[in-house]
């Protein structure tokens, strides 16, 4: 059996992290099983428990282990993961992949936005938008809390009300307005959740999240969707496809 070693300039719960991974990635630990238990990872690779803790400890914060009180340590289950050649929702994305999708919807209604948002939209101080505040299921899980703000001003015979946006896709109900979106840009960033987003999606500090501002323009280039999604890192991870011009 290969194990940790002394000798090897790398920190042994290094080590130990490598070796659980590489039996994760091989198929030989599976996704929902249990693996061994403190004492027998100590006993296996000849480590102490506190290098065992720190090894899991730091598995469970990337999303590769799961604990789940009063039965164990368990192979997560692979992170959600769109990728983007192209603009698409996240209703799309996900159902692409055979999951089904469904939305809380948290409030929807006409506001002056703050300032962050008018400067993104071009806005006036008094000037106000289409508000829209979700989150986002996946097979019935919390994955993301997403609150999008909607120029209303550039698309005035927009009926957005009349959707279901606890079933139906935002950017599928633009389409079906006849409103064609032009370039989009997005940054991610990680970072820890604020007690809103704690509660939302059930997670706790210091779970990581994984936020993603967004910003749509029409096809004349107007700025007149932004949107901040914030998603739990350790059931979703962000990819992108890049073509070689």
């Amino acid at each position: 059996m290969i194990s940790v070693s002394r000798q090897n300039p790398l920190a042994l719960y290094i080590q130990l992290k490598e070796l659980i991974i590489d039996k994760i990635e091989g198929g030989e630990w599976k996704q929902g099983e249990m693996i061994p238990r403190e004492l027998d990872l100590q006993q296996m690779y000849n480590v102490s428990r506190t290098t065992v803790r720190q090894a899991l400890t730091e598995l469970v914060f990337e999303g590769k282990l799961e604990r789940i009180q009063g039965k164990g340590t368990f192979v997560a289950e692979k992170k959600l993961e769109p990728i983007r050649p192209e603009l698409t929702g996240f209703t799309q994305d996900m159902e692409e992949k055979g999951h089904k999708v469904q939305s809380i919807i948290l409030f929807k209604d006409i506001v002056v936005p703050n300032k962050k948002v008018q400067r993104i939209l071009k806005l006036g101080t008094q000037d106000k938008v289409w508000k829209l505040d979700r989150i986002r299921l996946v097979d019935g899980l919390p994955i993301g809390y997403h609150e999008t703000f909607i120029n209303i001003s550039l698309t005035p015979n927009a009926e957005l009300d009349k959707y279901n946006f606890a079933s139906e896709s935002l950017y599928q109900a633009l389409v079906k307005e006849e409103i064609l979106l032009g370039d989009s840009e997005e940054t991610v960033e990680a970072n820890f959740p604020n007690e809103v987003h704690s509660k939302m999606l059930g997670i706790e500090t210091p779970t990581p999240v994984l936020e993603i501002m967004r910003t749509s323009n029409l096809k004349d280039g107007r700025p007149y969707e932004f949107s901040n999604m914030v998603y739990r890192a350790d059931k979703y991870k962000y990819s992108i496809k890049l073509k070689h011009q």
